[in-house]
Parts: C-alpha cells; structure tokens; sequence
C-alpha cells in the first residue's frame, strides 16, 4: 500500500464520519424546529402551563441526550488513542548502486508510539517484506536507520520520538 493510498482510505474514513454527523444535527434541527412551532401555537392559544410543561419535558430530553453523548465522547476519545493516527515514510535504495529508491519503511502509530513498522526492500530481483512491532515506542527487533527514521517523521510534532533503545519524550 502506498503512503497515498493510506492518505486517501483516512481522508474516506473522514468524510463519511462527517457526512454522518451533519445529517444527525440535521435531524435535531428539524426536531427542535418543530417544538419551537409547537410551542408558539401554546403560546398563542394562551396555554402557558402545557407550553412550560412541553419545555420541561424537551430539558429533561436535551439532558439525557448530553449524558449519553458525554459518554460516547468519552469512549470515541480512548479508542481514538489507540488508532492510527501518526503515519511516516522513508524511501531509500536497498542496494547501494540501485536507482529510484524502490525500497520503503513505512511506520503506523498509535497515540502511544505503538503501532508497526512495515519495510519494503527491493532490488536486483530480489523482493523483501518485513513488519516490525513497535510498543510505547521500543520494538523487541531491532529497527534500522530508515525504520528509526519513519517512526521519528510518524511522531514528529506529537511531542514524541522514537529512539533506539527507548522512547523519550521532547521538551
């Protein structure tokens, strides 16, 4: 997969996300349009008691509704620490003396420099796929200086690098 297919499956992610959520507030205008309505005919026919009534009743609404998306945001926001959300890549040669830098590393992490490091290594035939874990930034394989470099470009202004021997956190 290429760093722009990837760009374009998040961009896709994306705008379907926001597609869906303009309709929902779509609806809720629509809803809160029509007690506005409804309200003012009360008003008008002077039923001010079954005016606050449906007012009281329509808070009462609005307040579960808070609750209940107080607490889908809170569990969109752990889930979304734990996505792919930081995405870096390397191209270089395998072999010194190839042209056209055919060989890739490619890091995928989380919030928590967790994630995977994908390298391609081409050259001279010869076609090589390797994928590393990465957790809390350290990976129990040892990481190349284009891995290392991926990982860095992926983390790079999240205040997070990814070191060697161990993630270190900048100033």
């Amino acid at each position: 997969m290429t760093f722009e297919l990837i760009i374009a499956i998040l961009a896709t992610v994306l705008a379907l996300a926001s597609l869906a959520w303009s309709f929902a507030l779509a609806s809720r205008i629509r809803a809160m349009t029509a007690v506005r309505g409804s309200l003012a005919r009360m008003a008008a026919d002077g039923d001010f008691v079954g005016a606050i009534t449906a007012v009281d009743v329509r808070l009462d609404e609005l307040m579960r509704a808070d609750e209940r998306l107080g607490m889908d945001d809170e569990a969109i926001v752990g889930r979304l620490e734990t996505a792919v959300r930081h995405v870096g890549l390397v191209r270089f040669d395998a072999l010194p003396g190839d042209a056209g830098e055919q060989s890739f590393s490619v890091a995928l992490l989380d919030d928590h420099a967790s994630g995977f490091v994908l390298t391609s290594m081409y050259g001279r035939g010869a076609y090589r796929l390797y994928a590393k874990p990465v957790a809390d930034g350290m990976s129990e394989l040892v990481l190349t200086g284009e891995e290392l470099e991926a990982a860095a470009r992926a983390l790079s202004g999240t205040g997070l690098s990814v070191a060697g021997d161990k993630r270190v956190r900048r100033g």
